[in-house]
């Protein structure tokens, strides 16, 4: 009785880092579910943080940066940029990252975003550097 516990006990620890694995695929730079939320993080921080007057509203020419897998560092992230379009139509470069188990409670993802230029308190580092 005790080997089968041992083995159901093996098996579910073996389905759960499987299931690890399984979050590795992260949305792509440019889905829609990104985009908005990106948008969403953009327009919370200019709002209550910047308020330049002048928010980031359109984005454009997505691009994949570079990914990071499980073993660097803990769970999968997704580096992206996109040019960005301010209200009164100035060009900016927007920088995002995509990670893997970091949403609410450890499910899901989460987006950050840093606007080149405006992040005052350097919270993603020196020209979003921690972004890149």
């Amino acid at each position: 009785m005790k080997h089968h516990l041992f083995s159901l006990a093996g098996a579910l620890m073996l389905s759960t880092f499987a299931g690890a694995a399984s979050a590795a695929i992260l949305p792509d730079c440019d889905s829609l579910g990104i985009l908005s939320r990106v948008n969403t993080k953009l327009a919370i921080a200019d709002a209550n943080v910047i308020q330049s007057g002048d928010p980031v509203i359109t984005l454009d020419h997505v691009r994949h940066n570079k990914t990071q897998d499980l073993s660097e560092p803990f769970f999968p992230r997704r580096y992206c940029q996109a040019t960005g379009y301010t209200q009164q139509g100035k060009k900016t470069t927007v920088y995002y990252l995509i990670e893997a188990k970091a949403g609410f409670a450890g499910y899901g993802y989460n987006v950050e975003a840093c606007v080149l230029g405006r992040d005052p308190w350097r919270v993603y580092g020196a020209y979003c550097r921690s972004l890149r």
